[in-house]
């Protein structure tokens, strides 16, 4: 037994289980994330999975039902702009087409995150990188709540929760480094105040809605209370946006982008609201004319580029509402921001692998601190054990675990025997002997599971 090579390193490196994939960075392809951002060409399908608007115990029942149909532990995740799902032990493409049956829909079109780039994308989502406006509080927020939803009503384990702990703590980290100290004001309220300044400076104008969802609806309700009358909204199909709201359909005229794009009119203001993954308005395919119209681009991502515009346009769009948003009296760099936030995701992702491996290494040594100073109180009463022995064998026990714990590698049994034959302390032959066995026979024991681990013998 003396010649075992004993290997304790897959103990000191392992991994988390399954059941502590909260605490493994890469979550050993545990977690996955199928999200979907509402655009033109998704916005049928999201109607379809938003739980907005729907009663706690609904949405309660929904994600229950998910879980259950998935096989796995489910967090639905649902804003103005964007629908998420986080799943555990089951791998992406497996969660977004589970989702999609469980739906009754087609192929969802969600975008699949494994692992550590789940984690880095539902950071950026909560720290505000990832939204119309960059670096805002409402979505952390509306996370925060998600969270403690699921854990009240019990659809996430304490294990699976912990995640999104860490998610949280890194968005704090960030937010902190980019100087996202303060809440930044809504959308909604930056659009109302520019509104209302622009108004009362204009009087009566004439304005162009383009989208009637949420946001154009709330734009038209805006503009309706401001006193304006001569209000157009271009709907992509104007017979549905008007049994969609149909009092505010009646206070204004509601055309097609086909309309819209062939019969061009003179206008003071225009406000997008337009979902779509790229620019609607670019330089191969420009605004209308409109005259020297105001155009303010409330769409996340941007509706219209300013390669769109012309000279008697002037566009107020994602650089002017961000800054805005910030009260910054300086320009705002976007592409900077956003690299330098990928410096500091990776540095929050640094640092935590490293606490994770110091954790690792630390529950190693508790567990080998623990095993020797349990093993000590038996030797205490050993009949091996003489009255001069006793008061050092719980000293000795913890030099023991040291000198286990200080193995950077394999290492033989004889190895450990000679360190215990060798203590300068005064403890007699027949003392030492049986602590020699019985280490021995313990140190064997972690190495059937360090083994097991993945360790070598």
């Amino acid at each position: 037994m003396s010649d075992t090579l004993v290997d304790l390193t897959s103990l000191q490196e392992a991994k988390p289980s399954n059941r502590q994939a909260d605490e493994n960075d890469d979550s050993s392809r545990l977690v996955s994330l199928a999200a979907l951002k509402f655009t033109s060409d998704t916005i049928d399908s999201a109607k379809e999975l938003t739980t907005e608007g729907i009663s706690l115990e609904q949405r309660s029942n929904y994600i229950r039902h998910i879980s259950e149909f998935t096989g796995s532990e489910v967090f639905e995740f649902s804003t103005c702009n964007r629908v998420l799902y986080v799943g555990f032990g089951i791998e992406p493409e497996v969660l977004g087409n589970k989702i999609s049956n469980f739906n009754g829909a087609e192929e969802i079109p969600f975008e699949l995150f494994e692992g550590t780039d789940a984690w880095r994308q539902l950071v950026k989502i909560c720290s505000g990188l990832d939204s119309f406006m960059m670096g805002e509080l409402q979505v952390m927020s509306q996370f925060r709540k998600a969270v403690n939803f699921h854990r009240e009503q019990e659809l996430i384990s304490h294990y699976n929760s912990a995640f999104f702990e860490h998610v949280i703590a890194a968005n704090r980290s960030i937010r902190k480094q980019l100087g996202f100290t303060q809440t930044t004001e809504s959308m909604l309220s930056l659009a109302t105040a520019a509104l209302e300044g622009l108004l009362s400076q204009r009087g009566e104008m004439k304005a162009a809605v383009l989208g009637f969802g949420e946001m154009g609806a709330k734009a038209v309700e805006a503009l309706l209370e401001a006193g304006q009358r001569n209000i157009v909204v271009v709907s992509r199909d104007p017979a549905q946006s008007e049994k969609r709201h149909p009092e505010l359909a009646r206070a204004c005229t509601i055309i097609s982008h086909e309309t819209w794009m062939s019969a061009p009119q003179d206008l003071d203001l225009v406000i997008s609201t337009l979902r779509n993954a790229e620019a609607t308005y670019h330089a191969d395919h420009p605004l209308p004319h409109t005259g020297p119209a105001t155009l303010m681009d409330f769409s996340w991502p941007p509706s219209i580029h300013v390669s769109g515009t012309s000279e008697n346009q002037t566009l107020l769009g994602m650089e002017h509402w961000i800054k805005m948003s910030h009260n910054l009296g300086k320009e705002w760099d976007y592409e900077t921001t956003l690299a330098q936030s990928e410096s500091i995701i990776n540095d929050v992702q640094e640092r935590f692998t490293e606490s994770l491996t110091n954790k690792t290494k630390g529950q190693f040594r508790a567990l080998i601190y623990g095993t020797m100073e349990r093993m000590a109180t038996t030797w205490e009463t050993s009949p091996h054990a003489s009255d001069a022995d006793v008061p050092q064998l719980r000293a000795f026990a913890r030099e023991i675990a040291t000198w286990i714990c200080h193995q950077s590698a394999a290492f033989h049994l004889s190895e450990l025997s000679e360190f215990v034959a060798n203590t300068p302390r005064t403890l007699s032959s027949a003392i030492i002997a049986h602590v020699d066995h019985e280490v021995k026979r313990s140190v064997l024991v972690l190495n059937e599971r360090s083994m097991a681990a993945g360790g070598t013998s």
